[in-house]
């Protein structure tokens, strides 16, 4: 389905941004928020959401800024890698089943990009719009589909790689 070289490229993109990610969001860790961005993310309550923006506005309203470009730039390098290696690792499954749950988390790593920009939106909103019970709501339904599928295909990369010596060598064997 795709050459493992494109899938090598976005990995280290994806690990790229998740670094740069990781090291310009700990402006973001505070009381308020100890989980950084991610305590906006799953923010479910309005007075929670409140609280974050209140203490990011006007201090950290920059770093937030910065946060939300890299995270812009970084959806189409992971859910290309996730889409990309669970794509590569169904067609060597044998088993109907594998190569149906692979093509699926396939496009469920592309959905996982719609729901993480949908989220971003939503947390551009309630920071500098108007926090709500609309924008908490979404943003929080928005992170629990995005992790939730790439959790899935992640596992299932992991598994297809550790698994990987084994099928091959039997289909060598045919």
């Amino acid at each position: 389905m795709t050459n493992r070289k494109i899938i090598f490229f976005f990995f280290g993109a994806t690990a790229f941004f998740m670094l740069l990610l990781q090291i310009q969001g700990r402006h973001l860790i505070t009381p308020q928020s100890p989980l950084g961005i991610l305590s906006l993310e799953f923010s479910y309550k309005v007075s929670h959401a409140q609280t974050i923006v209140n203490h990011w506005n006007p201090a950290l309203q920059g770093a937030f800024k910065i946060n939300m470009l890299l995270d812009f730039l970084f959806i189409p390098f992971y859910g290309l890698f996730l889409y990309s290696a669970c794509g590569y690792f169904s067609v060597h499954y044998r088993a109907h089943w594998a190569q149906r749950l692979g093509v699926l988390l396939a496009f469920g790593s592309l959905m996982a990009m719609v729901f993480d920009v949908t989220e971003n939106i939503a947390m551009i909103f309630s920071m500098f719009v108007a926090t709500s019970s609309i924008s908490t709501a979404l943003t929080a339904t928005m992170a629990t589909l995005k992790f939730t599928l790439i959790g899935m295909a992640v596992t299932f990369i992991v598994i297809s790689a550790l698994a990987s010596p084994f099928y091959q060598r039997t289909n060598r064997h045919l």
